[in-house]
């Protein structure tokens, strides 16, 4: 239920509430007139029931996204989400949405490795940059040699000399 996430006292939870309770009962997403008029009638202005059933219904997007990214996660392979607007809090913090972190293949610890180039903020995720680090190894791999063997013919080599 995506009013769980919401500010507990806020309209915005009263809100997305009844879109949540309205989902559950039907089993398919409420129209806006819906909502707006039910908030209405328990005393609400009609443009904040509007203007807060887009969010939510733009919440429950992300949420199912994110069922289908973690699909993809759990296949231990980083995914990719489009560009899409967020606020950076006054205090500095950026909440990623679930399909955001599905995506990074972040854990649930969070850690993340972050750097600024030109501006643009870039943070990767340990599993991520591992992924990254193998696979640009494996472009270095000759087909049918073992990176094995050239390592002991290395060492071989080494420990012949006088």
């Amino acid at each position: 239920m995506l009013h769980e996430q919401v500010r507990v006292g806020s309209e915005k939870k009263r809100i997305w509430k009844m879109c949540d309770e309205l989902l559950a009962e039907r089993g398919e997403i409420p129209s806006g007139r819906e909502v707006a008029d039910l908030y209405v009638a328990s005393g609400g202005n009609e443009g904040t029931g509007f203007t807060q059933y887009s969010h939510w219904k733009r919440a429950l997007a992300e949420q199912q996204a994110g069922a289908a990214s973690r699909a993809s996660a759990e296949m231990n392979e980083p995914g990719t989400v489009g560009f899409r607007a967020m606020n950076v809090a006054g205090d500095g913090t950026l909440q990623l949405p679930d399909d955001i972190r599905a995506a990074m293949l972040l854990d649930r610890d969070g850690r993340v490795t972050v750097r600024v180039e030109d501006g643009e903020l870039r943070i990767i995720s340990p599993l991520a940059a591992v992924k990254r680090l193998q696979a640009r190894a494996e472009q270095l791999i000759k087909p049918g040699e073992l990176v094995s063997d050239e390592l002991i013919a290395d060492r071989r080599r080494e420990a012949s000399r006088p």
